[in-house]
């Protein structure tokens, strides 16, 4: 009799120890499974914040208004040279919005009957272009030149940010218009020539491409065939930059560790979230309004591309794919070991600049 109660109390022991572990083991379970909905849950939502973060920045990106630098000066104070401010409404009324900027004439005694219209970079304004102002002007050429980005310098504000060429490339083709059209810019005008740098350039392209009727030659520099090719590469150059800044501690070759490299298919929702906010927000536009799907309808009017071996901001890659798909008369102006993004007038030397334009002015 006491034997088998030792016996039964040995495997009441048992069963209540494989309980304990059967309730410890579910309840380790337990912890497993939330824990994981836990992390799953913050991933996504750090996902979605990055992506929404990104985005944003590239259409309202920190620098859009400390590196513009409006009222420092104007071509009169900096030059002596006569000008008139001058303000024109976008090209097909969208939001009733004026554009702003300055008409500088040239000289009577100097007059080649020849206009360019000047469209800067993002991040910049008007005074991107000032300097070559006095070159221009020594040429006998008239200048159109004016805030083109939404937000920055005096033209008005819709806050929406850059658009990319989608949106500012109406306004060229509605400067354009102005100069063609009206007087006394028509008489001065009789041959039209559009300038841009960075977005600049992808914008006049687009513009050139619908209007090549309108105009007479492009010059183009450090654009982007592609502004989602642009963001790509931005995107992983920021990532990368301020990872690195944030563990100054980490040397190479450990660095490599760091997730600098987000995964493929949140810089494509970045890419497709940020172009479908630009086109949502413009009237008349779709996503294949792009410097890479006009570049070929500018010809037979003759395009000059000029880009850095080593732009960091465009890669050079992308003027070479637009030299590509542009048709003749075309050339690319290769500038060797620049790691700069801004115009040939800087990145060279004023008199191979200048060398350039005269040549490309005589295929007009």
């Amino acid at each position: 009799m006491v034997k088998n109660n030792t016996t039964n109390t040995i495997k009441k022991e048992k069963l209540t120890t494989k309980a304990k572990k059967t309730t410890s083991l579910s309840c380790f379970n337990k912890f497993l499974i939330y824990s994981s909905i836990g992390i799953l849950i913050i991933s996504i939502l750090s996902a979605i914040g990055f992506i929404g973060f990104a985005s944003h920045s590239l259409l309202y990106f920190p620098w859009l208004r400390t590196r513009a630098k409006p009222n420092i000066g104007d071509p009169k104070t900096r030059f002596g040279i006569d000008f008139e401010d001058i303000e024109f409404e976008s090209f097909d009324g969208e939001g009733n919005h004026s554009i702003r900027g300055w008409w500088i004439p040239a000289s009577k005694e100097n007059c080649r009957k020849l206009c360019i219209i000047s469209i800067h970079g993002s991040g910049r304004d008007r005074y991107e272009w000032i300097n070559q102002t006095k070159l221009y002007h020594n040429e006998g050429i008239s200048i159109l030149n004016y805030d083109s980005i939404d937000g920055v310098g005096k033209s008005d504000s819709q806050n929406r940010g850059v658009g990319y060429s989608y949106r500012e490339h109406k306004d060229v083709r509605a400067a354009i218009r102005l100069l063609k059209s009206k007087e006394p810019f028509k008489s001065i005008c009789e041959k039209l020539v559009l300038t841009g740098m960075s977005l600049g350039g992808g914008s006049v392209i687009i513009a050139a491409g619908k209007d090549n009727h309108l105009i007479d030659g492009v010059i183009v520099e450090s654009s982007y065939a592609l502004a989602s090719s642009a963001w790509r590469h931005n995107i992983f150059r920021f990532l990368g930059a301020g990872i690195s800044s944030f563990f100054p501690f980490i040397k190479s070759p450990y660095d490599q560790l760091l997730p600098k490299n987000p995964p493929e298919i949140i810089v494509e929702t970045i890419l497709k979230l940020t172009e479908y906010r630009i086109i949502s927000n413009t009237i008349n536009v779709t996503k294949d309004d792009t410097p890479l799907n006009y570049v070929d309808k500018i010809s037979p009017k003759p395009i000059l591309f000029i880009h850095a071996t080593h732009d960091p901001v465009v890669p050079y890659a992308q003027s070479v794919l637009l030299y590509e798909k542009a048709n003749h008369p075309k050339e690319l102006w290769t500038v060797h070991n620049s790691k700069t993004h801004q115009t040939a007038f800087h990145s060279t030397s004023i008199d191979q600049y200048k060398d350039k334009l005269r040549n490309f002015i005589k295929q007009l």
